[in-house]
């Protein structure tokens, strides 16, 4: 990482949010177990001084006296390569690549999100579709898991093709369900589980944004939360030990919670795709706390782009 200095102290934009909160009177100390950056939707392109913002979010965070020990991503790295040439698409990986190189020091998670599938061009290229990010994010599929100090990262695929083979819905395939199932059954009933997709499984904020019907209620776009939500929460709700599911996407800091299982989207790095803020989350990244207890804290930063 190039060298900065470091910020200021700088306190959450909201208070931190606890997985199990205690009964009054509960003295049980719990101990922290790990501390990571959530980033997501950094939207990359070579034009809106995307790259200086992603390197003032690179510097703020590992600048933070309480540092993260490695950073997750949540999906849509770059601006947009599902309706561009490999040419433009390689225009915005390469100045990611620069910066995550030259100002990152930490291991980075990903998974995908939909602008980082290339959907034009000939399907015939190896590239097509995913296969291009999962080449630029190092992995050898789209969903996968992991365990990292005493808790199951889950990290899912929301991007799916549409049955006439265009790109996209919001949904897990078959088989990546069937996977899903099998993944919570293998876990340790006594082993916490985060839940990372790119896609909302659950929102409230989408109705902010989706089509009023009048008297008739809303339609929320397909594009906006997973279209499978209900199949979704019947399978984790069947897993106590499932304590957090986090996402990007939608751009908004948002926290719900719904049968005892947290769903928080953690804003945009880019906020309004490098244009100000968005609604009323700034340009940000969270930090979250993992205990012993399965427990967390995540807490919303705002490193000081277009604020």
């Amino acid at each position: 990482m190039a060298s900065s200095a470091s910020p200021p102290p700088s306190p959450p934009l909201a208070s931190p949010t606890t997985g199990q909160p205690q009964p009054a009177g509960h003295t049980t100390a719990k101990k922290r177990t790990l501390r990571f950056a959530h980033l997501t939707d950094i939207h990359i392109q070579p034009e809106l001084r995307a790259a200086e913002g992603l390197a003032a979010c690179l510097h703020h965070l590992q600048g933070q006296s309480d540092a993260p020990s490695f950073i997750l991503n949540s999906g849509d790295c770059v601006f947009d390569s599902l309706k561009q040439t490999k040419d433009r698409v390689n225009l915005q990986v390469e100045p990611l690549a620069r910066s995550l190189q030259k100002e990152n020091s930490l291991p980075i998670e990903y998974c995908i999100g939909n602008h980082d599938c290339w959907g034009i061009g000939e399907k015939s290229d190896p590239l097509y579709g995913k296969k291009f990010a999962l080449e630029k994010m190092r992995l050898e599929r789209p969903y996968h898991s992991y365990d990292k100090a005493g808790w199951h990262f889950i990290m899912l695929d929301s991007v799916q093709p549409k049955s006439d083979g265009s790109w996209y819905t919001m949904k897990l395939d078959d088989e990546q369900f069937a996977w899903l199932q099998k993944d919570l059954q293998s876990t340790p009933s006594t082993t916490p589980i985060i839940v990372v997709s790119h896609v909302p499984i659950l929102s409230a904020a989408v109705i902010s944004m989706a089509q009023s019907k009048g008297e008739e209620g809303y339609i929320v776009s397909g594009g906006l939360m997973h279209t499978d939500s209900a199949k979704i929460l019947a399978l984790l709700n069947q897993y106590k030990n499932v304590k957090l599911c986090l996402s990007g996407h939608i751009h908004l800091y948002e926290q719900i919670k719904y049968d005892g299982i947290s769903f928080i989207s953690n804003g945009a790095v880019s906020g309004n795709w490098w244009k100000g803020i968005h609604e009323q989350t700034g340009n940000g990244y969270a930090m979250i706390n993992l205990y012993d207890d399965g427990s967390f804290d995540n807490d919303y930063f705002l490193y000081g782009w277009n604020t």
